[in-house]
């Protein structure tokens, strides 16, 4: 695994580790306000084919904004985030970030419970993202086409855009090549 943005990943056990964001750290490009962050930890192998990205995300949230989160990751000005964070309407929920030289953002239902798993699906240049309380039963957030170099860097990071950081567990991260005939039922 590969690190950028000062990333030190502390291991938990065989399938855990954590990561902790600094202040004022994000992925986020937001041309009307001139403001632009591309300065997160991110935790991240180099992928070049179609792939599953999936993790079990357990934030420590205390600032709004805080979240960790799935990145796909081709240069400062394209990628994919698939976050689960505190958002500005007090709840934890799953957002998602298309940045194609600006940010999108697109909040997801309110989740009441700690930790949520995510994932990202490649296949050619469509992508899903789906979210799932349990691990097992998954519902589409997202499908959109986006083209994106061939190899990009597929990882998890720690934000705290607001804050004054974000410890955050990730737990059964995986990268796995892509066979799904459906993207949008990630089947």
């Amino acid at each position: 695994m590969n690190t950028m943005n000062g990333c030190i990943a502390h291991k938990i056990n065989e399938q855990s580790f954590a990561i902790k964001s600094g202040a004022k750290t994000d992925f986020f490009i937001d041309n009307l306000s001139g403001v632009s962050s591309v300065n997160a930890p991110f935790y991240f192998e180099t992928i070049g084919n179609n792939f599953i990205a999936s993790v079990k995300i357990t934030p420590e949230f205390k600032a709004t904004y805080d979240a960790g989160g799935l990145l796909v990751f081709d240069d400062n000005k394209n990628w994919i985030k698939a976050a689960f964070e505190l958002t500005d309407l007090g709840c934890a929920s799953v957002v998602t970030v298309v940045t194609d030289d600006s940010s999108d953002d697109c909040n997801g239902e309110s989740i009441a419970q700690n930790a949520a798993w995510v994932r990202i699906m490649r296949k050619n240049q469509f992508r899903s993202i789906h979210y799932s309380l349990d691990g097992l039963m998954w519902k589409m957030v997202r499908y959109f086409e986006l083209s994106l170099n061939r190899n990009v860097n597929v990882g998890v990071i720690s934000q705290s855009p607001l804050g004054n950081g974000c410890r955050v567990v990730f737990s059964d991260f995986i990268i796995t090549e892509n066979n799904c005939k459906d993207l949008r039922k990630g089947t």
